[in-house]
């Protein structure tokens, strides 16, 4: 067996139609059940590529775009940066990352996320944290390996009907020695 060339860099305004792609077949097939067919099957390419160009070309500040490729195919993207809403200058948050189902457990994930903690410890987050939809069992025991733990914190996401309940998972990186 030969593992493919996997590796992570910064995204660009080009990598934004398959990203729109990426991240609509990554909630279809981990959020049937949870949001409605309706909402899910409604999810359009073209609109959602130009989010992701425009979030990619003008970011949040201190907000950072990765993507994974696999070859030269991009098959996954993480979003991070300050936290949202926490008062707490050290901490950061995995606002979102995501692999395309046909990449699941072959290894981009567990890249893309090794490189998305050594992002927050470049940037001097001494913690960081994100938000788990509850029922999601294949991404927290993904997280949970990689000792990002539930700590406690409960989250009902309103802009979605029904509501999606989460959880928060969040991990202390060790100082610099």
């Amino acid at each position: 067996m030969t593992t493919p060339d996997i590796r992570v860099r910064a995204a660009t305004e080009d990598d934004a139609a398959r990203l729109a792609e990426v991240h609509i077949a990554a909630w279809r097939a981990t959020y049937r059940g949870v949001m409605t067919d309706e909402y899910l099957d409604g999810l359009d390419v073209g609109r959602a590529a130009s989010a992701w160009r425009r979030n990619i070309l003008e970011p949040q500040e201190g907000t950072h775009h990765l993507v994974v490729q696999s070859g030269n195919e991009v098959v996954g993207f993480a979003i991070l940066g300050p936290a949202a809403g926490d008062s707490d200058p050290g901490s950061g948050q995995l606002h979102a990352i995501n692999v395309h189902p046909d990449n699941w457990a072959q290894g981009a994930g567990s890249v893309l996320f090794a490189a998305a903690e050594q992002k927050f410890i470049e940037l001097g987050y001494r913690r960081a944290f994100l938000w788990v939809e509850r029922g999601n069992n294949r991404a927290i025991s993904f997280y949970s390996h990689r000792r990002w733990l539930d700590d406690g914190a409960t989250l009902e996401d309103t802009r979605f009907n029904p509501p999606v309940a989460e959880n928060r998972h969040s991990r202390i990186f060790s100082p610099a020695r």
